[in-house]
């Protein structure tokens, strides 16, 4: 994973167009050099100095940058030795993608050698003639690039270990939520039991179906607001079995952000710190209205309010106490919680988190 992360940034850094410039240049230098040493040598009329010039500057370039190619390919990144057989493969893909594109730029009939050897051996001895531009570019970059790439390492690494840690801690908190719940509810069927056994019997049988469809969301670090609110309406109605019709409540979440992300238990934890310390408090008398929406920025703002009105307390209990520790976990600072109260009128607890988890 490492090698190809430096591939990727090996290859955004070596072509990038300043190195396309240079290696263009030095391309074209040394094709220049090649031509008057040609001329001078072989004594050819300057007539086709021109001519001699550019064939060199296409050919020294299709080597070259044939080269730079290769060496993106198949370097193994600046953690590992280049050996002698990944230079050797460097050349035979450079000399492989560059034949076709040289045999093509010019005419090759004049010699007693066949076409193909004489691209061969022409391609073969201009590689290595324009091979050092391509390597000088390519070891200045690696240097460069070493002590990048190992800082990169510890990085990924240190990442690594925080996101371990923050799910690890997160999982923790999440597994303190089930008994939470679970207690409360057990509790209310053990005071059913002698009062009314009838219901508790009907408790007993919505817990078991709650437990049933729902136990395994807690695990889980992200549930759909669909999978909640099906949480929340059998949770209520569990509680409709001990308060009959004097609990009634409203749940008001527009069908298309169902499929928005959302902390297991959030909003019913809002719901239950609501039922606890409000409708209970008013002898299971009063009515919930929980309605969620997409907001500014998409954040998903969550309100469940209450027409009780209870006097609120500056010390949250375990469950929202449970949900803010979450919140902090997963959101860091970008989730937001509040209670507003008016006595005897209504308790409203605010929730705004990113929809995009």
């Amino acid at each position: 994973m490492h090698s190809s992360i430096y591939r990727l940034k090996t290859m955004g850094s070596l072509m990038t167009i300043n190195n396309i410039v240079v290696i263009f240049a030095i391309n074209c230098a040394c094709a220049f050099l090649k031509t008057v040493y040609h001329l001078a040598v072989v004594e050819s009329s300057y007539e086709f100095f021109f001519s001699e010039l550019l064939g060199y500057i296409k050919v020294m370039n299709i080597l070259g940058y044939s080269l730079a190619f290769s060496y993106l390919i198949l370097s193994r990144g600046p953690g590992s030795k280049m050996s002698l057989v990944r230079i050797a493969m460097i050349g035979l893909l450079a000399f492989a993608v560059s034949f076709p594109l040289i045999y093509s730029t010019d005419t090759w009939n004049e010699s007693s050698l066949h076409p193909i050897l004489q691209v061969t051996i022409y391609s073969m001895s201009t590689l290595i003639f324009s091979a050092w531009a391509i390597m000088v570019i390519v070891y200045i970059q690696s240097r460069e690039s070493q002590p990048k790439f190992q800082l990169l390492k510890q990085e990924i690494a240190e990442h690594s270990l925080e996101r371990e840690r923050v799910e690890m801690e997160l999982h923790l908190l999440q597994a303190q939520i089930e008994p939470h719940f679970f207690y409360n509810t057990l509790a209310n069927l053990h005071s059913l039991i002698d009062l009314d056994p009838e219901k508790a019997k009907n408790l007993l049988e919505e817990l078991t179906e709650y437990l049933r469809s729902t136990v395994h969301q807690y695990r889980h670090k992200f549930i759909k607001l669909e999978e909640e609110q099906e949480m929340i309406i059998r949770y209520l109605n569990i509680q409709k079995i001990r308060f009959s019709s004097k609990l009634e409540y409203e749940i008001d979440i527009p069908k298309s952000i169902l499929n928005r992300p959302i902390l297991p238990m959030s909003i019913l934890t809002l719901v239950e710190n609501a039922i606890k310390h409000a409708i209970e408090k008013n002898n299971g008398k009063g009515k919930l209205v929980i309605s969620v929406k997409l907001g500014p920025k998409q954040m998903i703002q969550v309100a469940v309010t209450d027409n009780i009105g209870s006097l609120k307390n500056d010390s949250y209990g375990t469950g929202i106490t449970n949900l803010l520790e979450r919140m902090k976990v997963t959101y860091g600072n970008r989730g937001k919680f509040s209670i507003n109260c008016k006595t005897n009128a209504f308790t409203t607890a605010h929730l705004e988190v990113p929809s995009n988890g």
